[in-house]
């Protein structure tokens, strides 16, 4: 190296500068350990050796750093060299200073050439960042641990992403980040969504959002997703940091859900088989998933299409006699081809749906009488491998129920009142939106409910006529109810809607709902609709229904005087209403551990005799002197899953009863005011379904003596669920009938319920709602419904039980109904056990 150019560098790494500071300035030979000649005098801060110590113990830069990173160290360095670069950096690598301790550095050289052109020195600086690199190996081992996906994304690439992310997406971590464009990576039908969070990020727009969308897997698959998101600065640079979660399976069993919900709507109000089939055609064309659907009719083993649909009419080239569809009438269950591209045989078939975008195939066979297969339903998908096995499950449900509609829609009332639907709409009418709202409370069912009102809806008749008006309604009931596919729909006043929703995500629905007022096509007029909302929620607003109707109410007042398109929330402070969630948390825990619970009785007495069978178990909380009905505290018990300690009590406490009984002769007062005697004191108790499964666990520890009591002498009531519900608790069921209890379904006919479902859970009871028994003199309809529920559980061989029995005359009807059991105010009120014993007469003859 020139002398006087190696002057000149030696003086500017020994000048003040570099006394201190990050940057550490140096001058190596170009040899095999990169001997060091020149470093500044900040070297020791890096390495812990000082210049002096560096020349004496002839240190080079190969030496220091770490064996473990040294290899691809130079690897990299001659890799470079061999491109003919003079210029070379290097990041994340150790260097083992005087103390053995690893500093991580970043290192940047440039080749020094000699009078003979040849490379003999490198000048270069050393950086510690250390500080850097450890926190972020601490963010990467943190993203790691965590269950959920983590990302970085800067611009439109992703330039980090967490394990729980690549097993997501199926890339690897170099694949995913040399994709250039995060665009490649989601269904061309959701792009639009990314384009307007990236458009509000550019917009200045830094808050969390949270959305739904499909992406595109490395193998092909769409798969859902829901991403959480926010803008950050990092080293002057805005980078957006995310979560992502796989939610295929979720929304793939919500769709199966709606379509369930859809198929048993449909059951309910129609009036042949044929229109049955045509609305489940309707269902099913409704469906983005599907690219067709055919609907056979199979008469001496061959098949007939009464419904054929398919998006591109790609259907009317199949030859009905060649498809896959005939392998059901064989196997006579339900077939699902996964990937159609497998599939052998059937080559011009397979031709036709390749083409035309069918990837996969489920074919229900429908069996009106179980044995021979009537109906058959195709339903042609767009995705390949896209059925999971509870989808399937349900799906064969779907089978089920329209095979037993089918066979029984003859015999079977209509279950769905005109009463409870809008003449004009055909959406829920008030009084169906009071009976759902009911139903969910008494379930503490956590809910939405918003009251949408059309702004100056007046104005709209007078301009365009009633006519016109109505259309506007009924388009818009019928656009609210396709569109919002988990909420209910419901028209309460002439202009006025409510709208009721599960879903925590508030904010999505109504923006749903702007965006159907927002363009709606009436009669070929597209229209802006300006509307008022106003909206509260159960439980925090209010626990009453009355009251929380009334708050809604108030609060869509103080929208429309706000002005047009203004939509209102009631709010309050909720800081007391967790306080005393809390305190009532405690207080139970305190009083399962206390044993501050007592059981009342209610007897359940023969319609034909008029004397006590047995006693429903209810419970009630001692709180001191205060006696707490279980409306106030098993809602707060589900959501704790404390219940199951309380369900265990009255097991226990009514085990112990039958233990003081046992082996004993009973006389039971008749209403006539005689004695009947009975051997056996039986009881019915309430179980809380969501957990049924951790009662049958609790009832097969019992000792065999018992057990055999318990299931000798009590019968396992079940309030009726939605039909979802009623999947999650078969298994749970099953192992109680097992143990030999007998089931009852609790509420029947207020629920979603299946209708087939009774017969599969083999209950010997079912219990009718006392809102029926209540009506059932003074409205026709619910009469009809009470003599067909009675005479359904004939047919199964059921016992009816009917609730809230108050008059002579209720009681009188129930016996020409040929109902089986009652309970009721007309005999008793439920009463404590003391009460209880005073029924009963022990017989010592």
């Amino acid at each position: 190296m020139d002398r006087n150019k190696h002057c000149a560098i030696e003086e500017c790494i020994k000048s003040d500068l570099f006394i201190e500071g990050q940057v550490v300035l140096f001058v190596a030979k170009n040899d095999p350990k990169w001997r060091l000649e020149e470093c500044s005098r900040n070297f020791a801060d890096l390495t812990g050796y000082s210049p002096k110590e560096v020349k004496r113990n002839k240190l080079g830069i190969l030496d220091l750093v770490h064996p473990e990173d040294k290899e691809k160290f130079i690897k990299d360095f001659y890799q470079v060299r061999q491109e003919g670069k003079e210029n070379w950096g290097f990041q994340n690598f150790r260097l083992l200073g005087k103390n053995k301790k690893p500093v991580w550095a970043e290192i940047r050289i440039s080749l020094i050439k000699d009078s003979s052109g040849k490379a003999s020195h490198f000048i270069g600086y050393l950086i510690d960042v250390t500080k850097i690199t450890e926190n972020k190996n601490l963010f990467e081992t943190i993203t790691e641990l965590v269950p959920v996906g983590i990302f970085l994304r800067e611009d439109d690439r992703i330039i980090y992403a967490n394990k729980r992310s690549i097993d997501i997406i199926g890339y690897t971590p170099k694949e995913l980040y040399r994709v250039k464009s995060v665009f490649s990576l989601v269904h061309p039908e959701d792009r639009h969504i990314v384009e307007e969070i990236i458009k509000k990020r550019k917009d200045g727009d830094s808050s969390v959002i949270t959305y739904r969308i499909r992406i595109i897997t490395k193998d092909g698959k769409v798969k859902w997703v829901q991403i959480t998101s926010k803008t950050i600065t990092y080293q002057d640079k805005e980078l957006g940091i995310g979560s992502v979660q796989d939610i295929d399976r979720v929304v793939n069993l919500e769709f199966a859900k709606n379509v369930l919900i859809n198929v048993n709507r449909a059951m309910l109000s129609v009036k042949d088989r044929y229109s049955l089939l045509d609305a489940v055609c309707d269902i099913f064309k409704e469906e983005e998933l599907f690219n067709g659907i055919i609907i056979y009719e199979v008469i001496d083993r061959k098949m007939s299409p009464v419904c054929v649909y398919s998006k591109k009419s790609f259907l009317k080239e199949i030859n009905w006699d060649r498809s896959p569809e005939e392998k059901v009438l064989t196997i006579n269950r339900p077939l699902y081809l996964s990937n159609i591209e497998r599939l052998k045989g059937y080559e011009k078939w397979k031709n036709i749906m390749v083409k035309n975008g069918v990837k996969s195939l489920i074919i229900l066979p429908i069996k009106p009488d179980k044995k021979d297969v009537k109906y058959v339903i195709s339903l042609y998908i767009k995705e390949k491998d896209y059925f999971s096995k509870e989808m399937l499950d349900i799906f064969s449900e779907i089978a089920k129920d329209i095979s037993f509609t089918i066979n029984h829609l003859k015999q079977e009332e209509d279950l769905f009142f005109k009463e409870f639907y809008d003449q004009l709409t055909g959406v829920g009418n008030r009084a169906y939106m009071l009976k759902t709202l009911e139903k969910y409370i008494n379930k503490n069912r956590s809910f939405y409910i918003i009251l949408l009102d059309i702004y100056n809806f007046r104005y709209i008749n007078e301009k365009y006529g009633k006519e016109f008006g109505d259309s506007l309604l009924k388009t818009l009931a019928r656009t609210l109810d396709k569109e919002l596919v988990y909420e209910n729909v419901f028209r309460v006043g002439g202009d006025e809607f409510a709208i009721v929703t599960y879903s925590d995500d508030i904010y999505s629905t109504v923006n749903k709902i702007r965006d159907i007022l927002s363009s709606l096509n009436v009669n070929g007029k597209k229209l802006k609709i300006n509307f008022n909302i106003g909206i509260s929620r159960f439980p925090e607003d209010s626990r009453n229904l009355h009251d929380l109707l009334l708050k809604t109410e108030r609060v869509l007042d103080l929208s429309r005087k706000e002005g047009k398109n203004r939509i209102s929330f009631f709010e309050r402070e909720k800081y007391n209403s967790i306080i005393d969630t809390l305190s009532l948390e405690e207080k139970l825990e305190r009083a399962i551990r206390n044993d501050e619970f007592i059981l009342f009785f209610q007897p359940i007495l023969s319609i034909k005799t008029n004397s006590i069978k047995s006693f429903e178990v209810l419970i009630r909380w001692k709180d001191g002197e205060k006696i707490i009905l279980p409306t106030e505290f098993i809602p707060v018990a589900e959501k704790t899953g404390q219940v199951v300690e309380i369900d265990r009590l009255v097991l226990e406490k009514t085990l112990n009863i039958l233990k003081k009984w046992k082996d004993k002769k009973i006389k039971f007062p008749t209403r006539k005011g005689r004695y009947k005697t009975v051997n056996q004191l039986k009881f019915s108790v309430n179980i809380t379904p969501k957990y049924i499964n951790e009662i049958a666990s609790f009832l097969e520890s019992l000792s065999k003596n018992d057990l055999k009591l318990l299931k000798d002498h009590v019968v396992i009531e079940i309030t009726e669920r939605e039909s979802l519900q009623i999947y999650k608790e078969k298994d749970g069921v099953d192992r109680l009938r097992k143990l030999g209890f007998k089931i009852s379904i609790d509420d029947f006919g207020t629920g979603y319920s299946s209708l087939s479902y009774l017969s599969e859970l083999k209950v010997k009871y079912i219990k009718i709602d006392k809102l029926f028994i209540n009506k059932m003199l003074r409205n026709k309809k619910v009469h009809r419904l009470v003599q067909s529920i009675v005479n359904i559980a004939k047919i199964f061989k059921i016992k009816t039980v009917a609730e809230g029995v108050e008059t002579d005359q209720q009681l009188e009807e129930l016996k020409k109904l040929e109902c089986d059991m009652y309970q009721g105010f007309i005999f008793s009120p439920p009463v404590s056990q003391e009460d209880m014993e005073r029924f009963i007469v022990e017989d010592k003859g």
